[in-house]
């Protein structure tokens, strides 16, 4: 699906426009082999990079071609099927931006919503895109922290469940994803900063400065949480590996402790003379005598912090 916005800094909010001038935005959402090759019809791009930009697994780098800027980006996308992250493409034309992406993106429906870009400045409203794509591995971040929080907090009063340590793999896996994702953006970032791809006012600089410096803290708050969900798991571990020392523990004790009045009868079964055996009271002599080594090995045991 191909559609084309246009706003200059006299319209009052963004517009669909049914053709394509000078200065337009044209949003294309998982481009059938039609589409792309009318785009690269109309607007001379390069077919193979234009593919490259719907590749599932195409990750952030910067292309020149024919007069051309292609920036390609990774959104965050947790719900996403197969990755927790979507391609999209960045294409500065002579005159006009196209945006390719797989799906419907968070971060350029919320830019459409707003209404609020102006498509003739081409520099500035990539940039306004970028910077929603950082807003958004900042908003499911802030969600994975919450959760991790949460996890950790319960870790302190009970012990975390197995529904949990799924939990925890799960957003692991998402947040591997999102490094991946983000540490070349960062130097995609970088390369723009320098202006050897594109111009860029003084006001432009400020703006992708900011976008590296979030981009950066991104990449220090995803090892962060990572870091995290290593010591809870860590944790979750040795308590595990705790509680089951505890049980064989005990479960060794009493055995030890079964196994007294198991010597006790057996040697009292035997056929042959034995003391008390003609004691009137030998049942309850033999049994004092056994609960009296119990006793004595209970207290033994305590001591030596084996309970």
């Amino acid at each position: 699906m191909i559609t084309t916005y246009h706003r200059t800094l006299r319209d009052d909010k963004l517009e669909k426009v049914n053709s394509v001038k000078r200065g337009s935005w044209i949003r294309v959402i998982d481009p059938d082999p039609h589409e792309l090759k009318k785009l690269e019809k109309d607007f001379n791009l390069d077919k193979d990079l234009l593919e490259d930009g719907i590749d599932l697994y195409e990750a952030p780098r910067l292309e020149r071609d024919d007069g051309n800027l292609y920036i390609y980006a990774r959104y965050c996308r947790p719900e996403g099927e197969y990755t927790s992250t979507h391609p999209i493409l960045f294409i500065l034309t002579a005159d006009n931006v196209i945006t390719i992406s797989r799906t419907e993106s968070e971060p350029l429906e919320a830019l459409v919503k707003r209404g609020t870009v102006v498509t003739t400045q081409k520099v500035k409203l990539v940039l306004e895109m970028l910077g929603e794509i950082n807003r958004g591995y900042r908003t499911h971040l802030n969600d994975v922290t919450k959760r991790i929080l949460a996890t950790r907090n319960k870790l302190q009063r009970t012990a975390i469940s197995n529904t949990d340590v799924i939990g925890f793999i799960d957003i692991e896996e998402d947040l591997n994803e999102y490094l991946a994702a983000l540490q070349p953006y960062g130097i995609v970032l970088h390369a723009l900063l320098n202006g050897k791809y594109i111009k860029m006012h003084e006001s432009d600089e400020d703006l992708i400065e900011d976008l590296q410096l979030s981009a950066s803290e991104l990449i220090e708050l995803t090892k962060s949480r990572l870091k995290n969900i290593q010591n809870i798991r860590e944790a979750y571990s040795a308590i595990a590996t705790n509680n089951l020392n505890q049980i064989f523990k005990r479960l060794t004790s009493i055995a030890i402790f079964m196994s007294i009045p198991t010597i006790v009868g057996g040697l009292y079964g035997m056929n042959v003379a034995l003391p008390f055996d003609h004691h009137p009271q030998a049942f309850w002599i033999v049994f004092g005598i056994t609960i009296f080594l119990m006793v004595g090995f209970i207290i033994y045991f305590k001591r030596k912090r084996w309970l």
